[in-house]
């Protein structure tokens, strides 16, 4: 026996369009949209209605470390570059130094 149960809202027919239309676009059924929404809304045991975007606070959270950092001197960024050519070779050197890290 299923452990699924039928959840009967009623929305704007609009909005339902928009709605299949994103579902769609992302290979998605909207049930599965829907679930995830509630499954979020259970998680952090809050909604947030809006008009504006906002940060997540766990994005906020590494964001403020990240500019604590950088204040303090120790967060380690790319330098300053003169050309496009100059930032591609210091990322390539970056990478190389990324997989040697990884494969030990």
């Amino acid at each position: 026996m299923s452990n699924k149960t039928v959840l009967n809202v009623k929305i704007d027919k609009e909005l339902k369009r928009q709605a299949q239309e994103t579902a769609k676009a992302l290979g998605l059924p909207i049930s599965t949209i829907v679930s995830a929404s509630l499954r979020d809304i259970v998680a952090r045991r809050s909604i947030t209605i809006s008009d504006q975007p906002r940060i997540r606070p766990e994005v906020e959270a590494e964001l403020l470390e990240m500019s604590r950092q950088f204040k303090a001197g120790t967060l380690d960024v790319s330098p300053v570059f003169e050309t496009a050519e100059e930032s591609f070779v210091w990322l390539d050197k970056e990478l190389a130094i990324e997989r040697k890290k990884s494969k030990k």
